[in-house]
C-alpha cells in the first residue's frame, strides 16, 4: 500500500514531496546502520588497540558528535538534490541556514571533543610539570578552532567570501578588541607563562600580594588555581602573575635541597675569655656536647686563650659537618657572627639539607636549633632574653 501510494504521488507530479518523504524516512535506517555497523566495527578496533580509550571516547561524547556529523553529510547530500526542484525554492534560504548551523556546530564539537580526548590520553604519559603546558596548548587550540569555525559559519550564512569578511572584520577590529580585551590579555599572558616557564602544575608558590601560599593545581587561560596550606582554594587571574612577585619553590625540588637559615642571639654579658685546652677538656666531659664533634675541634686554630663564643662557632661548624642530612659541598655552608644588636649578639647559620618535604624539613631544622640552644650552658653562654620588670 505504501509503495503504491508513493508511486501515485510520483506519477501525479509530486516528485518533491516524494523526495522529502524518502529523505526523512531514510534517516532512521541510516542511524541504525551507523550505530550497529560502523560504530560496532570502530569500537571493536579500538578495543583491540587500546580498551581504555573507550572510556575516554565515551566521556567526551565522541560517538554522539560523530553520528551528528555523518547525519550532517547526509543532509548536505540531499540538499544538492532538493535544490533542483523549483517548487521548494521558498524554503531554500531557511534550509541552507539550518544545514550550515547544524553541520558547522557538530563538526566543530567533534573536533573539540577529539582534542580533549587525545589530550586526556597523552596527559597520563606526561610529567605533572608538562601537563600544565598541554592544558594551555589545548585551550589555545580550541579557541582558535572555535574562532575559525564561527567565521566560516557566519560568512557562509551571509554568503560572503572570507576575504570580504576579513576586510569588514578589520574595520571592526577596534570594537572587537575592546569587547574581548580581557580574553586577549589573558591569552597573551598564558603564552608568556608558557614561554618563560614561570609556573607549572605542582609548583609550590608564594604570592604576597594576594596572601597566597600553596601548590598550583590548575592553569587555564584566564585563571590559576592554587591550593593553600590550609586546604583552601585560591584563584588568581593569569595575567596578574606577570605583574606581581611570584616566589616559586621549584628550584628546591629540582636541586633536592632546602635552606636552613636562622640565628641564635647570645647575651653579650655571658661571653668570656677562657683557657683553651682546659676549657675544651672540660667540655669533652659534658653529656650534652657530642664527643665525636668535640674531638674534631682543631686546637691548632686556637690561641691559648679564646672566647667561649668562638668555641661555640667552631662547635656549630663541626656539628653541621657531621650531620647526615646537611650538604657539605656545592651549596652554601656558613656559620657567622653578625653585628651586635640591642637584642644580643646573633650567631647565624646558613646551610642546605637533603630533606625538602615540609614536615620532615621542619623537624630537622628544629632539632638542629634545639641542640645548639641546649649546649649553651656548658659553654657558659646564655641566650639573650628581653625581660621586663
Amino acid at each position: 500500500m505504501l509503495v503504491q501510494y508513493l508511486l501515485d504521488l510520483y506519477h501525479k507530479g509530486n516528485q518533491e514531496i516524494l523526495m522529502l518523504i524518502i529523505m526523512i524516512v531514510s534517516i532512521i535506517p541510516l542511524i541504525i546502520f551507523i550505530k550497529t555497523i560502523i560504530f560496532s566495527m570502530l569500537k571493536n578496533y579500538i578495543n583491540q588497540w587500546h580498551p581504555d580509550y573507550q572510556k575516554i571516547f565515551k566521556k567526551y561524547s565522541i560517538y554522539t558528535y560523530l553520528l551528528h556529523t555523518l547525519l550532517a553529510l547526509y543532509l548536505i547530500f540531499w540538499d544538492n538534490i532538493l535544490q533542483t526542484f523549483p517548487t521548494l525554492s521558498w524554503m531554500i534560504s531557511i534550509k541552507n541556514v539550518a544545514i550550515i548551523l547544524y553541520t558547522g556546530s557538530f563538526v566543530t564539537m567533534l573536533i573539540l571533543s577529539l582534542i580533549d580526548a587525545f589530550a586526556d590520553i597523552y596527559r597520563s604519559r606526561l610529567t605533572i610539570s608538562i601537563q600544565s603546558y598541554l592544558s594551555l596548548y589545548t585551550q589555545i587550540l580550541k579557541i582558535l578552532i572555535i574562532s575559525v569555525a564561527t567565521i566560516i559559519i557566519i560568512s557562509s550564512i551571509l554568503n560572503v567570501s572570507l576575504s570580504a569578511f576579513f576586510t569588514s572584520l578589520g574595520a571592526a577590529a577596534a570594537l572587537l578588541t575592546f569587547l574581548f580585551k580581557d580574553t586577549v590579555v589573558a591569552l597573551l599572558a598564558s603564552l608568556q607563562l608558557i614561554s618563560q616557564d614561570i609556573i607549572r602544575i605542582g609548583d609550590f608558590v608564594s604570592i604576597s600580594q594576594y596572601n597566597v601560599e600553596g601548590t598550583v593545581e590548575k592553569i587555564t587561560i584566564t585563571l590559576v588555581k592554587i591550593r593553600n596550606n590550609d586546604q583552601t582554594i585560591s584563584t588568581i587571574p593569569t595575567s596578574s602573575l606577570l605583574t606581581t612577585n611570584v616566589v616559586n619553590s621549584r628550584g628546591i625540588t629540582d636541586s633536592m635541597a632546602k635552606r636552613i637559615q636562622g640565628a641564635i642571639c647570645i647575651d653579650i654579658n655571658s661571653i668570656l675569655s677562657v683557657s683553651t685546652i682546659a676549657f675544651i677538656q672540660e667540655l669533652k666531659k659534658s653529656p650534652y656536647l657530642l664527643k665525636e664533634v668535640m674531638d674534631k675541634v682543631d686546637l691548632k686554630q686556637l690561641d691559648d686563650y679564646v672566647t667561649n663564643i668562638k668555641i661555640f662557632r667552631l662547635y656549630i661548624k663541626e656539628y653541621l659537618k657531621n650531620h647526615p642530612m646537611i650538604y657539605q659541598q656545592n651549596f652554601t655552608f656558613l656559620v657567622r657572627q653578625l653585628t651586635p644588636t640591642p637584642n644580643g649578639l646573633p650567631i647565624e647559620l646558613c646551610v642546605f639539607t637533603h630533606e625538602t618535604r615540609k614536615g620532615l624539613f621542619e623537624d630537622i631544622q628544629s632539632d638542629i636549633f634545639d641542640h645548639l640552644m641546649a649546649v649553651l650552658p656548658d659553654l657558659k653562654l646564655k641566650i639573650f632574653q628581653n625581660s621586663n620588670n
